[in-house]
């Protein structure tokens, strides 16, 4: 049973313990569920990445210090693997990547941005989920 969201009364409490658990570790469960673990939403992911709310661990970069992989860990604990799928040579920018959360088994696509001349990010397509 987990206790994210809960603290277990001890056996022996003046409470029925096993009475009050049970039902208070499916409930942790079902929260849990509803942001993260293997049903996750995708808006959730999406919000996820947006904010850059995973960590990479990991991480392998080119010769110029791009990353080009890494493990990640997603706020619910579950693992992933960020992989580059298109660098700008010019900025040595990563402009398009894909994040898996192994958990789900689904997997974020940010399709190539465009750049100015400056390098800044001038079209930034939507974030996908498949």
């Amino acid at each position: 049973m987990t206790a994210n969201y809960h603290t277990d009364i001890a056996t022996g409490a003046a409470a029925n313990a096993s009475i009050v658990n049970s039902p208070l570790g499916q409930l942790d469960q079902a929260i849990t569920d509803l942001h993260g673990g293997a049903a996750v939403e995708d808006d959730t992911l999406k919000e996820w990445t947006e904010g850059e709310d995973y960590e990479l661990t990991a991480i392998n970069r080119d010769s110029d210090g791009v990353i080009t992989t890494a493990t990640v860990k997603w706020p619910d604990g579950s693992g992933g693997t960020f992989t580059t799928t298109s660098k700008n040579s010019t900025w040595l920018a990563i402009d398009a990547y894909t994040i898996s959360h192994t958990v789900s088994g689904k997997t974020v696509t940010q399709a190539a941005v465009t750049r100015n001349s400056s390098g800044d990010v001038t079209v930034k397509p939507a974030l996908t989920v498949a």
